[in-house]
C-alpha cells in the first residue's frame, strides 16, 4: 500500500511528542512492506526507512514566535498537495482544510479542549480553544478517526477506533539499575507534567528518610534543589539508558492524551508512579501495572517503592509483560485494518478513491 503521513515535524526537528511516534509507525509500516511518504516541515531522519517530501517553513531571524504559526501554515501546504499517486493519507493534525481529499484517516494524539483546560496561561488557553475548533473540523473531513486513548475518545466522539502509541522495545529494555536510590522524571517544570511539584515533594518526602536518593530531571530548568541533578534534554541512547537505570519513574501529570514516558518505563522494566490522570488509569490498568497515586501521597508512594526492593521488582515485571501491548509490530498492524477498512469504505461511496473530485 502507497501511504501518505503528514506531521507538521519530525524528530530532526522536535525532541518529543508526536513527531517521534509518527516517525516509528512510518518506519514499522516499511518494514511491514508498504511505501511510505511523510510530508512535513522537516528534513529526512538518518534513521527513517521512509520518503520525506520537505515543504518549505518560513524563517525570519529572530522570530522564534512564527514557529508557533508553523501548524497552521503547514495545513495550507497540505491542502495544495496532490496525493492522487497514494492508496490513503494518514494526517497526525492540521487536516481542517483536506476537504475532498479521500481516504483520510486522522490520529488524535490527544484533545485541545483538555489542553487547554489542563493550560496554565491564558494565550495556551485560548491558542487550544481555538485549535479544538480546527480539530473538530478535522475529524468531520476524515474517513476515520483514531484516538490514542479512551480520554480522548471520551473527548472527541467522531473517534471511531482506540489505538494506542507505541515503544520500541528493543531500544526501551531491561538493564543494570543504578548503585544507589534514583527516580526519573521526563517532561517540563511547569504546566501540567508538575516536574516542580514532584521535586519539591522528593525534596521534602523522600530524602530524608532514604539515603543517597537523587532525582533525575531530564526537562526544561534547572531548579537548584538538593539531591535534584538537571540533565536538559538528551539523546534517544542515553535517554533508554537512564530509563533501564532508573529505579522508580515518575510522572506527576495532571493530564495526558496518551503518556509515552509510562510505556518507556514498563518497557525498561522500571516502576511507574502517577498521580491520578485518566490515561495513567489506563495504561497501568487501575493500578494493576505500576502504582497510582494522590498529590498528598506521592511521597509515601516514592519512599515505599525505594525501599522495598522485593515491590520494585515485582511492579517492573508486571509493566515490562504490559509494554508488550504497545509493541510498534502490534500498532502498524492495527494500523493496516483501519486503512484497508477506509479504502473499502470510500470505494463505495465514490468510484476512484484516494483523488480529488
Amino acid at each position: 500500500m502507497k501511504i501518505a503521513m503528514s506531521n507538521v515535524f519530525l524528530p530532526t526537528d522536535e525532541k518529543a511528542g508526536v513527531a517521534f511516534q509518527v516517525h516509528y509507525l512510518a518506519n514499522s509500516l516499511v518494514r511491514r512492506g508498504h511505501d511510505v511518504t511523510i510530508f512535513s516541515f522537516s528534513p529526512r531522519p538518518s534513521d527513517a526507512l521512509y520518503d520525506v517530501h520537505q515543504f518549505v517553513a518560513p524563517r525570519l531571524p529572530g522570530a522564534d514566535w512564527l514557529r508557533k504559526f508553523y501548524p497552521f501554515i503547514f495545513a495550507w501546504h497540505l491542502a495544495r498537495t496532490d496525493y492522487s499517486a497514494f492508496d490513503v493519507i494518514h494526517v497526525h493534525g492540521d487536516n481542517f482544510l483536506l476537504w475532498h481529499v479521500h481516504p483520510q484517516v486522522r490520529t488524535f494524539h490527544g484533545s485541545a479542549y483538555d489542553e487547554a483546560r489542563a493550560a496554565k496561561t491564558t494565550t495556551r488557553k485560548v491558542f487550544f480553544y481555538a485549535v479544538d475548533i480546527l480539530e473538530r473540523i478535522g475529524a468531520r473531513l476524515a474517513d476515520h478517526n483514531v484516538g490514542v486513548s479512551s480520554v480522548t475518545k471520551a473527548r472527541l466522539q467522531a473517534v471511531e477506533t482506540i489505538i494506542p502509541c507505541g515503544v520500541d522495545l528493543e531500544a526501551f529494555r531491561p538493564g543494570e539499575k543504578s548503585q544507589h536510590p534514583t527516580i526519573l522524571f521526563v517532561g517540563t517544570n511547569e504546566g501540567r507534567k508538575r516536574g516542580r511539584f514532584l521535586a519539591e515533594t522528593f525534596v521534602r518526602d523522600v530524602v530524608p528518610y532514604v539515603p543517597g536518593a537523587e532525582l533525575l530531571m531530564v526537562c526544561d530548568a534547572d531548579l537548584g534543589l538538593e539531591s535534584v541533578r538537571y540533565l536538559g534534554r538528551v539523546p534517544l541512547e542515553s535517554l533508554t539508558r537512564l530509563f533501564a537505570e532508573a529505579w522508580v519513574f515518575c510522572m506527576p501529570s495532571t493530564y495526558e492524551g496518551f503518556g509515552v514516558p509510562y510505556i518507556e518505563a514498563m518497557a525498561a522494566g522500571t516502576p511507574v508512579v502517577a498521580t491520578d490522570n485518566a490515561s495513567a488509569h489506563d495504561i497501568l490498568a487501575d493500578g494493576a501495572y505500576g502504582r497510582l497515586t494522590d498529590d498528598a501521597t506521592l511521597g509515601d508512594a516514592l519512599r515505599e517503592l525505594l525501599m522495598d526492593r522485593g515491590l520494585r521488582d515485582s511492579l517492573g515485571a508486571r509493566g515490562r509483560e504490559r509494554s508488550r501491548a504497545f509493541d510498534w509490530d502490534t500498532v502498524a498492524a492495527q494500523y493496516e485494518s483501519v486503512y484497508t477498512e477506509s479504502v473499502r469504505r470510500r470505494a463505495t461511496l465514490r468510484p476512484v478513491a484516494g483523488r480529488r473530485p
